[in-house]
């Protein structure tokens, strides 16, 4: 049988584990709770600001020389985009306003149809002057043709 008082190692490991953690967690506590930790803290907290900001200025300095847009620059046109695009919205909406107002009005519906039966007879008379251009254009060859035949 095994004896039941044997050396237990995972037990000894967990009370070794218990006293430091003991002993170390109040001497952490205690040191956290300092002026001069909260100081230290702050003063490495400033070094990773300024070497962030270093950092940041380098890699601005770089992308203007070699003519690329930094973060800020695409931020800025990102913003002129979205102002644009709602000035449009605007523009378009007081549009389809008038438009629809527009649509409404019988003068102006039917000063639409006269409008295009106007442009009607305008394409009408524009194909006539067409017509006869073309007929001047073919007599005109024919007499210089004629006129080329008979000067041999």
């Amino acid at each position: 049988m095994i004896d039941q008082k044997a050396f237990d190692p995972l037990k000894a490991w967990k009370d070794a584990y218990d006293q430091t953690e003991k002993f170390w967690g109040k001497t952490l506590n205690e040191t956290l709770q300092t002026e001069e930790y909260s100081a230290w803290m702050g003063s490495i907290l400033d070094m990773n600001l300024f070497q962030q900001k270093m950092l940041n200025d380098v890699t601005k300095n770089y992308l203007e020389k070699v003519n690329m847009p930094t973060q800020d620059d695409i931020a800025r046109v990102a913003s002129l985009v979205v102002n644009l695009e709602n000035k449009v919205d605007g523009i378009e909406e007081f549009l389809e306003e008038k438009v629809d107002i527009l649509e409404q009005s019988p003068t102006v519906k039917r000063d639409i149809t006269k409008m295009k039966s106007d442009i009607r007879a305008l394409e009408s008379k524009v194909d006539k002057i067409l017509e006869h251009l073309e007929k001047q254009h073919t007599l005109l060859t024919a007499l210089h043709s004629q006129k080329g035949e008979s000067k041999r």
